[in-house]
Protein backbone atom coordinates (compact mmCIF):
# COMPACT_ATOMS: atom_id res chain seq x y z
CA UNK A 1 0.00 0.00 0.00
CA UNK A 2 1.37 3.30 -0.87
CA UNK A 3 1.88 6.25 1.37
CA UNK A 4 -0.66 8.81 2.18
CA UNK A 5 0.20 12.28 0.43
CA UNK A 6 1.01 14.98 2.65
CA UNK A 7 -1.07 18.31 2.70
CA UNK A 8 -1.16 21.11 5.01
CA UNK A 9 -4.08 22.77 6.29
CA UNK A 10 -3.99 26.24 7.66
CA UNK A 11 -7.09 28.17 9.73
CA UNK A 12 -6.73 29.97 12.91
CA UNK A 13 -10.14 28.18 14.17
CA UNK A 14 -9.07 25.20 15.52
CA UNK A 15 -12.23 23.43 15.62
CA UNK A 16 -13.17 23.49 12.13
CA UNK A 17 -9.35 22.25 11.31
CA UNK A 18 -10.33 19.50 13.51
CA UNK A 19 -13.33 18.75 11.40
CA UNK A 20 -11.75 19.12 7.99
CA UNK A 21 -8.58 16.75 9.33
CA UNK A 22 -11.57 14.12 9.95
CA UNK A 23 -12.43 14.10 6.53
CA UNK A 24 -9.26 14.31 5.07
CA UNK A 25 -7.53 11.84 7.03
CA UNK A 26 -9.14 9.21 4.83
CA UNK A 27 -7.16 10.36 2.18
CA UNK A 28 -4.38 11.99 3.31
CA UNK A 29 -1.58 12.50 5.59
CA UNK A 30 -2.97 15.84 7.19
CA UNK A 31 -0.62 18.67 8.95
CA UNK A 32 -2.54 21.36 10.77
CA UNK A 33 -1.77 24.97 11.41
CA UNK A 34 -3.85 27.61 13.46
CA UNK A 35 -0.92 30.46 12.01
CA UNK A 36 1.55 31.10 8.88
CA UNK A 37 4.64 30.97 11.70
CA UNK A 38 3.78 26.75 12.58
CA UNK A 39 2.65 26.74 9.07
CA UNK A 40 6.49 27.96 7.78
CA UNK A 41 8.09 25.51 10.49
CA UNK A 42 6.06 22.52 9.06
CA UNK A 43 6.55 23.36 5.26
CA UNK A 44 10.54 23.44 6.30
CA UNK A 45 10.47 19.77 8.32
CA UNK A 46 8.36 18.04 5.91
CA UNK A 47 7.36 17.46 2.47
CA UNK A 48 4.20 18.97 1.59
CA UNK A 49 2.31 18.35 -1.47
CA UNK A 50 -0.66 20.78 -1.07
CA UNK A 51 -1.40 23.65 0.97
CA UNK A 52 -4.80 24.96 1.55
CA UNK A 53 -4.65 28.33 3.83
CA UNK A 54 -7.69 30.57 4.85
CA UNK A 55 -6.62 34.67 3.96
CA UNK A 56 -8.08 35.98 7.15
CA UNK A 57 -5.82 35.05 9.63
CA UNK A 58 -3.87 37.29 12.50
CA UNK A 59 -0.42 37.86 12.55
CA UNK A 60 0.20 36.61 8.79
CA UNK A 61 -2.15 36.73 6.13
CA UNK A 62 -3.24 34.13 3.66
CA UNK A 63 -1.74 35.47 0.46
CA UNK A 64 1.04 36.36 2.54
CA UNK A 65 1.82 32.97 3.83
CA UNK A 66 1.20 31.15 0.20
CA UNK A 67 4.18 33.75 -1.00
CA UNK A 68 6.90 32.08 1.71
CA UNK A 69 5.83 28.73 0.87
CA UNK A 70 6.29 29.31 -2.74
CA UNK A 71 10.17 30.69 -1.95
CA UNK A 72 10.44 27.62 0.67
CA UNK A 73 8.96 24.62 -1.63
CA UNK A 74 8.13 25.85 -5.31
CA UNK A 75 6.44 22.55 -6.01
CA UNK A 76 3.72 22.43 -3.54
CA UNK A 77 0.27 23.39 -5.15
CA UNK A 78 -0.95 26.51 -3.10
CA UNK A 79 -4.85 26.82 -2.56
CA UNK A 80 -6.57 29.87 -0.88
CA UNK A 81 -9.49 30.10 0.69
CA UNK A 82 -11.33 33.54 0.37
CA UNK A 83 -14.41 35.23 -0.14
CA UNK A 84 -15.21 37.47 -2.53
CA UNK A 85 -15.41 40.87 -0.12
CA UNK A 86 -11.29 40.34 -0.02
CA UNK A 87 -10.96 42.33 -3.08
CA UNK A 88 -7.78 44.07 -2.02
CA UNK A 89 -5.88 40.05 -0.66
CA UNK A 90 -6.70 38.54 -4.06
CA UNK A 91 -5.27 40.86 -6.35
CA UNK A 92 -2.10 40.56 -4.14
CA UNK A 93 -1.92 36.82 -4.12
CA UNK A 94 -3.04 37.41 -8.29
CA UNK A 95 0.54 39.41 -8.46
CA UNK A 96 2.48 37.66 -6.05
CA UNK A 97 2.04 34.76 -8.60
CA UNK A 98 1.52 32.18 -5.36
CA UNK A 99 -1.48 30.80 -5.96
CA UNK A 100 -3.21 28.17 -7.99
CA UNK A 101 -6.73 27.87 -7.03
CA UNK A 102 -9.15 30.12 -5.04
CA UNK A 103 -11.57 28.50 -3.27
CA UNK A 104 -14.66 30.67 -1.92
CA UNK A 105 -16.14 30.45 1.53
CA UNK A 106 -18.31 28.65 2.50
CA UNK A 107 -16.97 25.68 0.43
CA UNK A 108 -18.67 22.25 0.79
CA UNK A 109 -16.11 19.16 2.06
CA UNK A 110 -16.11 17.45 -1.07
CA UNK A 111 -15.37 20.27 -3.53
CA UNK A 112 -12.26 20.95 -1.09
CA UNK A 113 -11.08 17.14 -1.61
CA UNK A 114 -11.40 17.70 -5.35
CA UNK A 115 -9.42 20.77 -5.66
CA UNK A 116 -6.82 18.90 -3.10
CA UNK A 117 -6.74 15.83 -5.16
CA UNK A 118 -5.96 17.70 -8.39
CA UNK A 119 -2.95 19.60 -6.71
CA UNK A 120 -1.60 16.42 -5.53
CA UNK A 121 -1.44 14.82 -8.72
CA UNK A 122 -0.13 18.16 -9.82
CA UNK A 123 2.59 18.05 -7.70
CA UNK A 124 3.53 14.55 -8.26
CA UNK A 125 3.45 15.40 -12.70
CA UNK A 126 5.86 18.56 -12.33
CA UNK A 127 8.05 16.56 -9.33
CA UNK A 128 8.31 13.29 -12.16
CA UNK A 129 8.36 15.66 -14.99
CA UNK A 130 11.76 17.08 -13.20
CA UNK A 131 13.61 14.11 -12.59
CA UNK A 132 12.77 12.96 -16.38
CA UNK A 133 14.26 16.47 -17.64
CA UNK A 134 17.38 15.39 -14.97
CA UNK A 135 18.10 12.56 -16.46
CA UNK A 136 17.46 13.28 -19.81
CA UNK A 137 19.71 16.06 -20.04
CA UNK A 138 23.22 15.88 -18.82
CA UNK A 139 24.40 19.04 -17.33
CA UNK A 140 26.71 21.28 -18.74
CA UNK A 141 30.79 22.18 -18.29
CA UNK A 142 30.78 25.66 -16.68
CA UNK A 143 32.56 26.91 -20.11
CA UNK A 144 29.69 26.03 -22.46
CA UNK A 145 26.87 27.50 -19.78
CA UNK A 146 28.80 30.89 -20.09
CA UNK A 147 28.51 30.92 -23.73
CA UNK A 148 25.19 30.50 -23.82
CA UNK A 149 23.18 33.63 -26.11
CA UNK A 150 21.85 36.06 -25.72
CA UNK A 151 17.68 35.89 -25.19
CA UNK A 152 15.98 36.30 -28.51
CA UNK A 153 13.87 39.54 -28.39
CA UNK A 154 10.10 39.00 -26.78
CA UNK A 155 7.05 39.60 -28.67
CA UNK A 156 4.38 41.71 -26.80
CA UNK A 157 0.78 41.68 -28.07
CA UNK A 158 -1.12 44.44 -26.40
CA UNK A 159 -5.03 44.16 -26.78
CA UNK A 160 -7.55 47.66 -26.63
CA UNK A 161 -5.23 49.83 -26.53
CA UNK A 162 -4.20 52.84 -27.92
CA UNK A 163 -0.95 53.66 -29.99
CA UNK A 164 -0.01 56.48 -27.74
CA UNK A 165 -0.96 54.32 -24.26
CA UNK A 166 1.39 51.59 -25.86
CA UNK A 167 4.06 53.81 -26.43
CA UNK A 168 3.81 55.48 -22.95
CA UNK A 169 4.06 51.70 -21.38
CA UNK A 170 6.82 50.84 -23.13
CA UNK A 171 9.16 54.13 -22.35
CA UNK A 172 10.98 51.96 -19.71
CA UNK A 173 10.94 48.64 -20.92
CA UNK A 174 14.77 47.20 -20.67
CA UNK A 175 15.10 44.48 -22.79
CA UNK A 176 14.70 43.65 -26.74
CA UNK A 177 11.46 43.45 -27.72
CA UNK A 178 8.85 43.38 -30.63
CA UNK A 179 5.81 45.18 -29.90
CA UNK A 180 2.36 44.04 -31.89
CA UNK A 181 -0.88 45.85 -31.24
CA UNK A 182 -4.86 44.94 -31.87
CA UNK A 183 -7.85 47.27 -31.12
CA UNK A 184 -10.22 44.25 -31.53
CA UNK A 185 -10.47 40.47 -30.53
CA UNK A 186 -10.25 39.87 -34.27
CA UNK A 187 -7.35 41.79 -34.89
CA UNK A 188 -5.65 39.75 -31.32
CA UNK A 189 -6.16 36.20 -33.29
CA UNK A 190 -4.35 37.14 -36.43
CA UNK A 191 -1.78 38.32 -34.96
CA UNK A 192 -1.55 35.38 -32.13
CA UNK A 193 -1.67 32.98 -35.53
CA UNK A 194 1.07 35.27 -37.43
CA UNK A 195 3.37 35.72 -34.88
CA UNK A 196 4.48 33.65 -31.62
CA UNK A 197 4.03 36.04 -28.95
CA UNK A 198 5.76 36.05 -25.38
CA UNK A 199 3.35 37.75 -23.21
CA UNK A 200 0.11 39.17 -24.17
CA UNK A 201 -1.01 42.10 -22.27
CA UNK A 202 -4.98 42.53 -22.58
CA UNK A 203 -8.18 45.34 -20.80
CA UNK A 204 -10.85 43.25 -19.62
CA UNK A 205 -13.38 45.30 -21.67
CA UNK A 206 -14.26 43.88 -25.09
CA UNK A 207 -17.82 44.84 -25.37
CA UNK A 208 -20.52 41.77 -26.01
CA UNK A 209 -17.27 39.44 -25.12
CA UNK A 210 -16.40 38.33 -21.81
CA UNK A 211 -12.52 39.66 -20.86
CA UNK A 212 -11.53 36.40 -19.40
CA UNK A 213 -13.12 33.97 -21.74
CA UNK A 214 -10.87 35.39 -24.37
CA UNK A 215 -7.65 35.16 -22.22
CA UNK A 216 -8.84 31.16 -21.31
CA UNK A 217 -8.98 30.76 -25.32
CA UNK A 218 -5.71 32.02 -26.00
CA UNK A 219 -4.16 29.94 -23.00
CA UNK A 220 -5.96 26.81 -24.39
CA UNK A 221 -4.35 27.30 -27.68
CA UNK A 222 -1.16 29.26 -27.07
CA UNK A 223 -0.23 27.65 -23.19
CA UNK A 224 3.05 29.54 -22.67
CA UNK A 225 1.59 32.90 -23.77
CA UNK A 226 2.23 34.70 -20.40
CA UNK A 227 -0.98 36.89 -19.82
CA UNK A 228 -1.18 40.01 -17.91
CA UNK A 229 -4.18 42.05 -17.37
CA UNK A 230 -3.99 45.69 -17.38
CA UNK A 231 -7.80 47.53 -16.84
CA UNK A 232 -9.24 50.13 -14.96
CA UNK A 233 -11.66 46.98 -13.90
CA UNK A 234 -11.01 46.57 -10.72
CA UNK A 235 -13.74 43.45 -9.37
CA UNK A 236 -13.06 40.60 -7.35
CA UNK A 237 -15.26 37.87 -9.58
CA UNK A 238 -13.19 39.13 -12.26
CA UNK A 239 -9.97 38.39 -10.42
CA UNK A 240 -10.52 35.10 -9.09
CA UNK A 241 -11.50 33.69 -12.69
CA UNK A 242 -8.39 35.02 -14.09
CA UNK A 243 -6.78 32.67 -11.67
CA UNK A 244 -8.83 30.08 -11.69
CA UNK A 245 -9.44 29.64 -15.21
CA UNK A 246 -6.50 31.88 -17.24
CA UNK A 247 -3.42 31.35 -14.38
CA UNK A 248 -2.90 35.16 -15.02
CA UNK A 249 0.62 36.34 -14.41
CA UNK A 250 -0.51 39.53 -13.39
CA UNK A 251 -3.85 41.65 -12.50
CA UNK A 252 -3.06 45.51 -12.89
CA UNK A 253 -4.96 48.75 -12.64
CA UNK A 254 -5.12 51.63 -13.84
CA UNK A 255 -3.49 54.08 -13.51
CA UNK A 256 0.72 52.09 -13.50
CA UNK A 257 3.91 53.62 -13.69
CA UNK A 258 5.93 53.15 -16.53
CA UNK A 259 8.37 51.70 -14.15
CA UNK A 260 6.27 49.19 -12.61
CA UNK A 261 5.25 48.34 -15.71
CA UNK A 262 8.47 47.47 -17.46
CA UNK A 263 9.37 45.43 -14.59
CA UNK A 264 6.14 43.48 -14.52
CA UNK A 265 6.64 42.88 -18.49
CA UNK A 266 10.28 41.89 -18.34
CA UNK A 267 9.35 39.22 -15.72
CA UNK A 268 6.37 37.77 -17.54
CA UNK A 269 8.57 37.45 -21.04
CA UNK A 270 11.44 35.48 -18.46
CA UNK A 271 8.14 33.54 -17.47
CA UNK A 272 7.82 32.52 -21.38
CA UNK A 273 11.11 31.12 -21.54
CA UNK A 274 11.17 29.21 -18.52
CA UNK A 275 7.58 27.87 -20.04
CA UNK A 276 9.68 27.40 -23.45
CA UNK A 277 12.48 25.55 -21.91
CA UNK A 278 10.70 23.64 -19.10
CA UNK A 279 7.07 23.10 -19.95
CA UNK A 280 6.44 21.07 -16.92
CA UNK A 281 6.84 24.55 -14.94
CA UNK A 282 3.57 25.78 -16.37
CA UNK A 283 0.88 24.88 -13.91
CA UNK A 284 -2.38 25.48 -16.06
CA UNK A 285 -0.74 23.28 -19.36
CA UNK A 286 0.25 20.87 -16.44
CA UNK A 287 -3.06 20.94 -14.64
CA UNK A 288 -5.24 20.32 -17.93
CA UNK A 289 -3.05 17.11 -18.95
CA UNK A 290 -4.81 15.98 -15.83
CA UNK A 291 -8.16 17.05 -15.45
CA UNK A 292 -9.25 18.51 -18.58
CA UNK A 293 -11.86 21.43 -18.56
CA UNK A 294 -14.47 20.15 -21.18
CA UNK A 295 -16.86 22.80 -19.84
CA UNK A 296 -16.66 25.64 -22.27
CA UNK A 297 -18.74 28.44 -22.40
CA UNK A 298 -20.89 29.65 -25.32
CA UNK A 299 -19.16 32.73 -25.45
CA UNK A 300 -15.93 31.27 -25.04
CA UNK A 301 -16.55 28.40 -28.03
CA UNK A 302 -17.53 31.28 -30.29
CA UNK A 303 -14.08 33.26 -29.31
CA UNK A 304 -12.22 30.13 -29.79
CA UNK A 305 -14.25 29.53 -33.46
CA UNK A 306 -12.74 32.73 -34.48
CA UNK A 307 -9.28 32.20 -33.14
CA UNK A 308 -9.00 28.74 -35.28
CA UNK A 309 -11.18 30.74 -38.60
CA UNK A 310 -8.23 33.29 -38.38
CA UNK A 311 -5.70 30.60 -38.00
CA UNK A 312 -7.45 29.17 -41.22
CA UNK A 313 -7.31 32.16 -43.21
CA UNK A 314 -3.57 32.93 -42.55
CA UNK A 315 -2.67 29.43 -43.60
CA UNK A 316 -4.95 30.35 -47.11
CA UNK A 317 -3.48 33.12 -47.52
CA UNK A 318 0.66 32.09 -47.54
CA UNK A 319 -0.75 29.18 -49.85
Amino acid sequence: MSALSNILLVDDEPLLLSSLSRVLRLHYTVFTAENGVQALDIIQRNKIKVIVSDQRMPGMLGHELLGKVKDLSPNTVRLLLTGYSDLDAILNSVNAGQIFRYINKPCSVEKLREMIELGVQIHDRIVSMQNEAKTATPAKPATEVAKTEADPPATLLFVGYTPAEIQKLTSKLNMRCIIEHATTLDEAFAALNRVSVSVLISDLNFGEHDGIDFLNTVKKEFPHTVTVILTDIVDATMAIRSINEVQVFRYITKPVSEDSFARTVEEAAKKNRTYQSTPHQNIKLTAETISPDQAFQTSAEKLRAKLVAARIALTKSRS
